[in-house]
């Protein structure tokens, strides 16, 4: 019987660049309280274990000479809980503070964090991008949310079924809402984006190594890897771990090889006449 299901874990959330490189991490959110929005204890844990296990391998593949020629950038969805948690934003900034803890006790440069540097516009802070957040439906006032909502009851399996396999696409296109396409297509540009910001990148920084950390959702991860990566039907169930990622690397020719679940993947984009201006 073939297996419909498949759950994008941890395991590509590691190290796999060389000089003149750029790796893309997108990774979900971590557990959270459904109540006040914040991190549950056990899920930041998990997550400081997966961070402290990229920081070992960073020990085990780079001289230290290297890791002075080693940038890192942090970004993440700006979603919002009724409480005012940002778990993206937790979740990233748990990364961003242990590898700053990292660089200061290897003696390296904390401004090799990109959002540290005083010469950037960052203040030290996770840069907040609407291009990786939730379904827009949550909050665009189309009504789609709320057409959903009614015809299923409510926000359960059914609702997200019919959301992620855009069962009520001739509704969806009435109501001008974003489908699983435009979630990818979203998701696609941002990596343009990004491919451009490296290019930019190693131009000043000759040799240079440089890590965008990318926190988003389940929501836009599992279309992208399910269409652009995997190339499997929209029925298909790509679950996605909380902490799981995938990562993208960005080659000297601007070449892209992904990884899911530790396996490489080639990822092709196609040529896009205009994209967003900003991250």
């Amino acid at each position: 019987m073939e297996e419909r299901s498949l759950t994008v874990d941890s395991s590509s959330i590691v190290p796999m660049i060389s000089r003149n490189q750029t790796q893309l991490i997108f990774q979900r959110h971590c557990d959270y309280d459904r109540e006040n929005g914040g991190l549950i204890p056990e899920s930041v844990e998990k997550q400081k274990a997966i961070i402290q296990s990229f920081i070992e391998h960073l020990k085990n593949s780079f001289r230290i000479e290297d890791l002075q020629d080693t940038y890192f950038l942090f970004t993440s969805s700006n979603t919002i809980s009724d409480n005012d948690f940002k778990r993206c934003i937790e979740t990233t900034n748990i990364a961003m503070e242990l590898i700053k803890q990292f660089f200061k006790e290897q003696n390296i440069s904390t401004s090799h964090i990109i959002n540290l540097n005083e010469e950037t516009n960052y203040n030290g802070k996770i840069h907040e991008s609407r291009q990786l957040i939730e379904p827009k439906m949550l909050l665009d006032k189309t009504g789609y949310y709320e057409y959903l909502t009614q015809k299923h009851g409510g926000m359960n399996i059914d609702f997200w079924t019919d959301f992620e396999e855009d069962l009520s696409k001739e509704k969806r296109e009435e109501l001008g809402a974003e489908g699983p396409d435009q979630i990818v297509e979203r998701a696609v540009h941002y990596i343009q984006i990004l491919q451009r910001y490296a290019t930019y990148f190693h131009k000043k920084y000759p040799n240079s190594r440089l890590v965008i950390w990318n926190g988003t959702h389940y929501d836009l991860i599992s279309p992208l890897v399910k269409q652009r990566i995997l190339h499997f039907e929209k029925s298909f169930w790509l679950k996605v771990d909380y902490c799981g990622g995938i990562s993208l690397v960005i080659d000297e020719l601007n070449r892209i090889i992904a990884s899911v679940n530790g396996i490489n993947y080639p990822f092709v984009l196609e040529e896009t006449k205009q994209l967003p201006r900003h991250f």
